[in-house]
């Protein structure tokens, strides 16, 4: 016979906790702009924003492009600008390119604009 660790009102309370703790310390945004005068997004991308005790961190997943900054805005605006960074050092070395980041460019050539 199995034996339950919770009643069911601790799991409920523990379950409510987990979320909050989940969602204080996550939240996923959409990015409208890289603002930057020669790139513009066509569509745009959802980035995650993780809130340590003295940082936020913003990352793009679908190429593994992060930044951390004191502020949410300081490490989006951080960030934007590694997206470009790695879009440009993609487009720069196109021949050479393994297949992982090959993948990376064709999605960053589907989402960026070039002004």
């Amino acid at each position: 016979m199995q034996e339950s660790i919770l009643t069911p009102d601790q799991y409920k309370d523990l379950s409510k906790k987990i979320i909050y703790a989940v969602d204080t310390r996550y939240r996923i945004i959409p990015l409208n702009s890289l603002k930057h005068p020669k790139y513009h997004l066509k569509t745009p991308i959802y980035v995650t924003l993780e809130f340590e005790e003295d940082k936020v961190i913003a990352s793009f997943d679908d190429i593994e492009a992060f930044s951390y900054a004191d502020t949410a805005s300081e490490a989006i605006n951080l960030l934007s600008d590694e997206i470009i960074q790695i879009f440009e050092d993609l487009m720069e070395d196109k021949e050479n390119l393994g297949a992982l980041p090959r993948k990376w460019l064709q999605y960053l050539e589907e989402i960026i604009e070039c002004r």
